[in-house]
């Protein structure tokens, strides 16, 4: 019998759940899509929705995400940068005010430090800024319209490969100058009267962005803004203000988003970068909206493969030159280089050279320990670089000849 009265109780709450929801997306259907902050009015309708998720595994690393309160109805939280942890996104903590006269729309993590673009509508200024993470001071690094264009951003998004930063308008896509915070135009995005909301970098170089009017996620080329829809849509309602950030270091892309439907309120997503569907983690404290989303991620000692080169055999000596280049996103630690062969022999002597430290963006000249080459014809050498802080590993091949202890590459 109590089975039976349960049964009924759950079969009641879904049928109540679908009804809800239809109710709320037939009342946003006309609402126009808009890149500025959501109204105060549109939070009186914020309900509290409980939704699981398997959210296991995520920030193993215990690294807080970051963000900017652009709005919170509750008005515990301040307009300015804060800090939280995804897998607890209802406890924000307020790191500081803000310093700029509108709220910072879109951010990015690029070479450990937090840069972030003002909306440059309204009483906003177009800037570039940088926030320092720990006590959310704002340095201006300057204009991204310095013709005076009104051109205003809505996302940020950092290359970890190639090293360039790109903004974007609702309809274009811009190269920044991380100097100087000068932008040069790109391309259009082709969305007949869409408005690309945020953009970001997974960490091989591939761009990404969240689109308004049709609510789904897009693949972008960087070369020249061209936009590709990817799947049907998120499954969301997105409206106003929004950012995405994607964790470099487990490959997760997440979503800040502000829903009309199926409820109004701000909360933080994780987005499948295949399918475009995305999934609800946990709403934000407050509801609040939160945008100048970013991500630390580790250091990571990449490789520069054109700086390769090695030497000849001589008075007993013998070594391969290399530069390292950190691409990520703090500094890496006890930086060693390892150089190995699957064909004939490749003999080192003598302690590696260790760099204790590499900021990010920061690159080191190492020469490894004395080589000896003992084969004949081409050989193939495995140069691995590792750190100590998250324990990242780069590794290359290149070829190299060897005859006898004369060798190459």
């Amino acid at each position: 019998m109590k089975i039976k009265i349960v049964s009924i109780f759950v079969f009641a709450l879904l049928v109540i759940s679908v009804l809800s929801v239809e109710a709320n997306q037939n009342f946003n259907e006309n609402e126009a899509s808009s890149s500025g902050l959501a109204s105060m009015q549109a939070f009186s309708e914020i309900a509290e929705v409980k939704v699981q998720n398997n959210i296991e595994g995520l920030n193993e690393r215990g690294l807080p995400f970051y963000g900017y309160c652009a709005m919170d109805p509750t008005i515990e939280l301040i307009q300015g940068p804060v800090s939280f942890n995804p897998t607890t996104p209802e406890i924000i903590k307020q790191i500081a005010p803000t310093s700029s006269n509108e709220f910072i729309s879109g951010a990015t993590w690029a070479v450990g430090k937090w840069y972030g673009c003002e909306y440059g509508l309204g009483e906003g200024n177009p800037l570039i800024w940088t926030i320092n993470p720990v006590i959310g001071e704002m340095t201006q690094v300057g204009s991204y319209d310095s013709e005076g264009t009104n051109l205003s951003f809505n996302g940020l998004a950092y290359n970890s490969i190639s090293g360039i930063m790109y903004g974007c308008s609702n309809t274009d896509l811009y190269r920044v100058d991380m100097n100087t915070g000068a932008s040069s135009w790109v391309g259009n995005f082709e969305i007949s009267g869409g408005i690309m909301i945020a953009i970001a970098f997974d960490g091989s170089g591939n761009l990404y962005g969240i689109e308004l009017v049709t609510d789904s996620l897009y693949s972008i080329n960087p070369a020249n803004g061209l936009a590709k829809q990817i799947g049907d849509g998120l499954g969301i309602d997105i409206n106003y203000a929004q950012d995405m950030a994607f964790d470099i270091d487990t490959g997760i892309l997440y979503l800040s988003a502000y829903t009309i439907a199926p409820v109004k309120e701000g909360a933080l997503y994780t987005c499948n970068k295949y399918t475009g569907v995305a999934r609800k983690i946990g709403t934000f404290q407050g509801a609040a909206e939160i945008t100048g989303f970013a991500i630390p991620y580790c250091g990571n000692p990449y490789i520069v493969t054109k700086s390769i080169k090695g030497g000849i055999f001589k008075i007993g000596k013998s070594k391969i030159q290399l530069t390292i280049k950190n691409i990520g996103g703090l500094s890496c630690t006890n930086v060693t280089v390892k150089i190995a062969s699957n064909r004939g022999l490749i003999l080192s002597f003598g302690t590696k050279e260790i760099v204790p430290s590499l900021s990010p963006g920061e690159t080191v000249n190492i020469t490894s320990s004395m080589i000896i080459g003992i084969g004949f014809l081409t050989k193939t050498l495995t140069i691995t670089a590792t750190e100590d802080s998250c324990w990242k590993k780069n590794s290359i091949t290149k070829n190299a000849l060897v005859f006898g202890v004369l060798w190459w590459c």
